[in-house]
């Protein structure tokens, strides 16, 4: 795996093939920059074609940014057995040799029925250039099992990691629904008439943590790094989202062990469409359609100066365990009953704690509309600090009568260091 010393995020929709150059043919660096600036690091390519793929390539190794490149020979090297060597060689032959790639776009949502030819192309990739990743998109747990095409949610991403072996798992649930009526609409291909028609299924849809834990279980028995994907854009049935939510999305992540985060989406999809013809009525990305700024641009500017730096330190330590404190609708979750590694005791609220070796725990809160406080207790001569986010530095706490306490904003998360 082309592997990095730091926490990579991502997104989906990057710029668009209208806004890549500017209007005397050049390429459009400012879009580049203003992506960095948001504090997204590793940059999802379109297939501009060759000549505009590396130029993009080269700008982003100069802005000290990765990049997944997405090549339409992959699709057809998918769909085409006979000549997929063929098709993924001349990919390699392109592109292998840019210091800013970090790996190759394969597919999105597959069903396990794809997954042998999925472990194909992996395969064949990891022969030709050993250093790049192959990456893929899973489906979230509310897919139907025909859509899954396995018996079970874990049967499907547990399938996937033995077949398929990916460097990292990703996958995506969407959280925040507004409960609009589902709208009909003449949708032939059937993925996506299923992909639609879930969307509608609930409102505040649970099995947020039922979905992370059977990715995070399946990971830590395959060793495998997994992504989150979180919940940006308006569309369809689901909200424009408040700071708070956001940083709940990304903070729950952090808290269950996510090794990399993606945004969906960065620039709002529908560019070329009309809003009539829009089944999903797209609206509220980071960026316009027009390529104007939104407020959630600045909201996940502002997140990702303290999503960077949580992000790195514990992008090299093991997921030991994660806490409920507070019920959720979801099944599969551990509640805090007790003690565990350095904690003695632990009080709040609604709140996610997430152990990681050495240590560490990341306290993200449930609530995201509430403030609230985490009170703990460690044993005697144990020394509790806290990542100041706003100042990059390490901060010990004093105890009071022997507790602890640290203060949650709604929907964000803390870290402490105990040693």
């Amino acid at each position: 795996m082309a592997r990095s010393d730091r926490f990579l995020i991502t997104h989906w929709c990057g710029i668009p093939h209208k806004f890549i150059r500017k209007a005397d043919g050049t390429l459009d660096l400012d879009r580049f920059v203003e992506m960095k600036e948001s504090g997204i690091n590793l940059m999802a390519s379109y297939d501009y074609g060759y000549e505009t793929n590396c130029e993009m390539l080269a700008a982003c190794e100069k802005l000290d940014m990765k990049v997944i490149m997405c090549v339409d020979r992959i699709d057809r090297a998918l769909r085409d057995a006979e000549h997929r060597r063929e098709l993924l060689a001349s990919v390699v032959r392109d592109y292998a040799s840019y210091p800013a790639l970090l790996g190759y776009h394969i597919v999105d949502e597959p069903n396990s029925g794809a997954f042998p030819a999925l472990a194909d192309i992996r395969r064949i990739l990891k022969e030709l250039d050993p250093v790049h990743e192959s990456y893929i998109n899973l489906f979230p747990n509310y897919a139907s099992l025909e859509m899954l095409g396995n018996p079970s949610y874990y049967d499907h991403v547990d399938q996937y990691c033995k077949l398929v072996r990916p460097e990292i798992v990703s996958y995506d649930h969407y959280h925040f629904c507004k409960g609009e009526p589902i709208e009909q609409h003449e949708i032939t291909d059937a993925r996506e008439r299923g992909i639609y028609e879930a969307a509608f299924q609930k409102i505040e849809r649970p099995g947020f943590f039922d979905n992370i834990e059977d990715v995070r279980t399946a990971c830590l028995k395959h060793d495998i790094p997994f992504m989150v994907i979180i919940l940006v854009v308006e569309h369809g049935p689901y909200r424009n989202l408040t700071e708070a939510e956001l940083r709940w999305e990304v903070f729950q992540s952090l808290a269950y062990g996510s090794k990399r985060l993606s945004y969906f989406t960065y620039w709002t999809p529908g560019v070329d469409r009309d809003e009539g013809d829009d089944m999903w009525h797209w609206q509220n990305g980071m960026i316009t359609k027009k390529g104007e700024k939104t407020a959630h641009y600045y909201m996940i500017q502002s997140i990702n100066k303290e999503l960077q730096a949580l992000g790195d330190i514990l992008l090299g330590r093991t997921s030991e365990a994660v806490f409920h404190i507070g019920k959720v609708p979801d099944t599969k979750v551990t509640y805090w009953t007790g003690a565990y590694g350095s904690v003695n005791s632990l009080t709040a609220e609604n709140v996610t704690a997430g152990f990681f070796e050495g240590g560490y725990v990341l306290l993200a809160s449930k609530d995201y509309e509430n403030a609230q406080t985490v009170t703990l207790t460690v044993p005697a001569g144990r020394r509790v600090r806290q990542y100041a986010k706003g100042e990059g530095i390490w901060k010990t706490l004093e105890a009071a009568d022997g507790t602890y306490t640290v203060a949650l904003a709604a929907g964000d998360g803390e870290l402490i260091l105990i040693d």
